[in-house]
């Protein structure tokens, strides 16, 4: 089933049949919820399709887990309406949600460690079996069916009789997803199921969703991690302080699309953030370098003058590093004004790695490959400079003694193509997919703001940045730059 933006929405609702509310098997109209001051949740229109598995997706903060804390009873809205199956109802509690086919996985699991798997599985359903007059718990018959539901799935080693409190954190999780999967029969929620899974486990997870959604189950799938729920989800929630800023059909958007907008959702606050860090250290940073230039060149020393010169050359080029990262804070948080110029691939290049302290990095060389037939490009040259010396360094620090970091730069067609490759530690394709987020690292330390700054400077020349790479293999980035070559 498909819906609009206008269908989502729409505020001008009420409980006749003007109402979208028929049109879906939950819709949530104009949810309104403060905390003291806080608005949590403000007019928010959140609908799901029956068979529709929707990526409720956002910061921290932004709102989701609260939406479905409201959806089945845990909050109570200041405002609005709650529709299941065109009917407007009001749970009072998660049973009551429970009791017409709504199941949730919530962020701590809600699992009991003292008791088995079995035990949780079936936990306040448990089955019962009659003798004479008296009941029982039907222990076997409700450890063949969690044994079976959940060996079919791919969620336990099939001894369902463990205690909880022995299972690791991912075990527990899927213990709970394959619960809420087994019970669930008309809308399963699942708040933040992958948090603690590995890549595999992760899958078994997004296999379940795929099996309800063909049992004609809902599915609302919260995550802050778009990548997560892309590949299957039918459409997109992006909420943002406590408001929906969007609502995609996948067929209409791509999975960069969606993280764009998540980031553009934070962008001020980050850049605020950033501004006000580097402004806070960039002028002492300043005074340390001016001191360390003073005390390399106007003062005499007569006695180890040779450790003396090394010990202020290594402040001096730490110095250089932090400023890297200062200004890189800087840059993200202004607006970049492209100003292109005509200008020589060779001396951006040469310029940009003389501005590298090199000397850090001792055991590995730089090679730089520039094809005879390059010409003159309209470029803006201190950026391109400043996305070569992120792109570099970055190799270098990747880099062991004894590799190659290679700088080349060609042409096709007109089209200008830089690449930086390097031999070392490489990235996995999950790091891929994130290495260009705000303040994402792979490193032990550093700002993660360099490769974001270099997506968005390439980006604004209308050009594209590509990541070959593999764990143990090195990384090639390599920018393409459409028909920026200078005619004539």
């Amino acid at each position: 089933m498909e819906f609009s933006s206008e269908q989502i929405n729409s505020r001008d609702h009420s409980s006749s049949g003007s109402t979208p509310a028929k049109n879906f098997l939950v819709y949530m109209e104009g949810i309104s919820v403060r905390f003291g001051k806080v608005v949590a949740l403000d007019g928010v229109n959140f609908g799901v399709g029956r068979g529709e598995i929707v990526g409720l997706l956002g910061d921290n903060g932004a709102g989701k887990t609260t939406l479905i804390k409201t959806l089945i009873g845990l909050v109570k809205p200041e405002r609005g309406k709650i529709f299941f199956e065109g009917k407007r109802v009001n749970f009072k509690c998660p049973a009551d949600a429970r009791s017409v086919g709504i199941e949730t996985v919530y962020q701590d699991l809600a699992l009991i460690d003292l008791l088995d798997v079995t035990r949780n599985f079936f936990l306040g359903r448990e089955i019962e079996k009659r003798i004479g007059p008296f009941k029982f718990l039907d222990i076997k018959k409700m450890n063949n069916l969690a044994e079976k539901f959940l060996d079919e799935n791919g969620f336990t080693d099939g001894n369902v009789v463990k205690m909880i409190e022995s299972l690791s954190g991912g075990e527990r999780q899927k213990v709970a997803v394959g619960r809420a999967g087994f019970f669930g029969t008309k809308l399963l929620i699942l708040d933040e199921p992958t948090a603690s899974l590995s890549e595999s486990e992760t899958d078994e997870v997004l296999n379940l969703v795929l099996k309800a959604k063909r049992r004609g189950i809902s599915v609302i799938f919260v995550t802050h991690n778009a990548h997560e729920v892309f590949e299957v989800a039918d459409r997109f929630v992006i909420l943002q302080n406590g408001r929906s800023i969007a609502n995609l059909d996948r067929r209409d958007t791509d999975l960069e699309g969606i993280e764009k907008l998540l980031i553009s959702s934070r962008i001020g606050a980050v850049r605020q953030m950033a501004a006000g860090v580097a402004h806070q250290i960039k002028n002492p940073l300043g005074i340390m370098k001016v001191t360390a230039e003073m005390l390399r060149d106007d003062f005499e020393v007569t006695n180890g003058r040779e450790d003396y010169n090394r010990l202020t050359r290594l402040l001096i080029d730490e110095i250089d590093s932090l400023n890297l990262a200062i200004n890189n804070f800087l840059d993200f948080a202004r607006p970049l004004k492209i100003e292109r110029e005509s200008c020589s691939v060779s001396e951006i290049v040469d310029h940009s790695l003389r501005s590298i302290p090199s000397r850090n990095f001792p055991g590995i060389a730089i090679n730089v490959e520039i094809s005879d037939n390059m010409g003159r490009y309209y470029l803006d040259k201190r950026l391109i400079e400043q996305v070569l010396n992120n792109l570099i360094m970055n190799a270098l620090e990747a880099s062991k003694r004894g590799c190659v970091v290679t700088v080349r730069a060609y042409e096709i067609n007109d089209d200008l193509f830089i690449e930086v490759e390097d031999q070392g530690i490489g990235f996995g394709e999950g790091e891929i997919k994130h290495i260009f987020m705000p303040f994402y690292t792979t490193k032990s330390n550093g700002t993660g703001l360099g490769l974001p700054i270099v997506k968005r400077i390439v980006e604004q020349h209308g050009g594209s940045i590509e990541v070959q790479s593999a764990p143990d293999k090195g990384s090639i980035f390599r920018l393409k730059f459409n028909s920026v070559r200078v005619k004539g």
